[in-house]
């Protein structure tokens, strides 16, 4: 490196994951890869006294006002993002590396690109995220008013919702979305559905999930364009929505001996599905596949997501995400607890017998054959 040369120098040191953030050293330059950074991930890199942050994404994509990169212009720690391709396969752990007007050189070569994000660009940008968060979330709030208002016998006392087959009274039950990390949350619940036994509901696509992870739907609900003739096939029970009353190509249902039960509704599969389980008593609704946050929900096109939010709003206190089931589900036990129970119990037995007359001779027997053990062990050393 020039000794003239300008800019911040730097040893990169690539972070893919959490714990590869907490092991960076200060004074390197870190590549990650956070979209929509956050102020956890942010706090993380400022302890850590990095010199910069290389970011293979968008920092800020406006769906969220995230404060991370605000935070980190202010501690004054360099942010780009990155804009070239491939730029994990083109740095590497120990680079020495020149950081310079949102370039990036090695050896004085260019290797990477981007955009610098100092602190009036992250203010502007977290301005501009917090104004379009308020018009996405006025949009929800009319549109959530609206549909209440439509639906309101069924949303209040279920009219129009069908009464199921399947008994779901008292039962947990796991409605499966076709959407946001549905196979991994999925695979995550295989414990937990094989404990509880769960009632599976694919809504739409979501059937098709459950059957690639070789689980059969009891319930699919959906319009019948969205679902395949193998979760016909497969499901136990078959609930077709429709906005209209009319079912076009009932045959699909028939040929596979399937009764033909309608669900007259507009909305989405999710959130009639979640609707229909909360309608028929379900004790709690698992959904796989939900928006993990506020601005994931506000991603989808205005109406649907003001559906989703009525129905969960409905389903109250039931429902709960697959992930979060998972992080509790999945919590280990600590051994020593139920180690030292069992000695408890061990030592409760010895003392019961001890004091009956057999026990006492046992109690005098192993006395003595300590003893002798003890007596023998000395004389190895005299």
């Amino acid at each position: 490196m020039p000794t003239d040369a300008s800019g911040l120098v730097g040893t990169v040191r690539l972070a893919r994951r959490d714990d590869d953030l907490a092991a960076l050293d200060e004074g390197e330059i870190a590549v990650v890869e956070l979209p929509d950074l956050d102020a956890q991930h942010a706090q993380t890199l400022i302890e850590r006294r990095v010199a910069a942050v290389l970011n293979a994404t968008r920092s800020t994509s406006g769906r969220a006002p995230n404060t991370g990169p605000q935070l980190l212009s202010k501690a004054g720690i360099l942010l780009i993002d990155v804009t070239s391709e491939d730029v994990w396969a083109r740095l590497r752990n120990g680079d020495v590396v020149r950081v310079e007007g949102g370039q990036v050189f090695r050896d004085e070569v260019l290797v990477a690109s981007g955009i610098e994000l100092d602190e009036e660009r992250t203010a502007n940008d977290l301005q501009a995220a917090r104004d379009g968060l308020a018009t996405r979330l006025d949009s929800l709030a009319a549109n959530a008013t609206d549909h209440i208002h439509r639906e309101h016998a069924m949303l209040m006392s279920g009219a129009q919702v069908p009464r199921l087959r399947t008994p779901l009274r008292g039962r947990p039950v796991v409605v499966v979305s076709r959407a946001y990390d549905d196979a991994a949350d999925l695979k995550h619940l295989r414990r937990w559905i094989r404990d509880h036994d769960p009632v599976l509901i694919g809504a739409g696509p979501g059937a098709d999930v459950l059957i690639s992870a070789g689980l059969t739907p009891g319930i699919v609900v959906g319009a019948l364009d969205n679902i395949s003739d193998a979760a016909i096939k497969k499901a136990g029970e078959v609930v077709v929505t429709t906005a209209s009353g009319m079912v076009e190509g009932p045959e699909r249902l028939e040929r596979h001996g399937k009764e033909i039960v309608t669900f007259v509704s507009t909305g989405s599969d999710d959130d009639l599905a979640i609707l229909l389980a909360d309608t028929n008593d379900a004790a709690a609704i698992v959904h796989v596949g939900a928006p993990s946050s506020l601005a994931k929900l506000l991603e989808q096109p205005p109406t649907e997501a003001a559906r989703m939010f009525v129905a969960r709003l409905r389903a109250g206190a039931k429902i709960v995400d697959a992930k979060a089931v998972h992080h509790f589900s999945s919590r280990r036990h600590a051994v020593w607890p139920v180690a030292l129970l069992l000695l408890a119990g061990v030592v409760a037995v010895v003392v019961a017998i001890g004091v009956t007359p057999v026990g006492q001779d046992w109690l005098d027997t192993i006395a003595d054959r300590l003893t002798d053990l003890g007596s023998w062990t000395k004389g190895l050393f005299t």
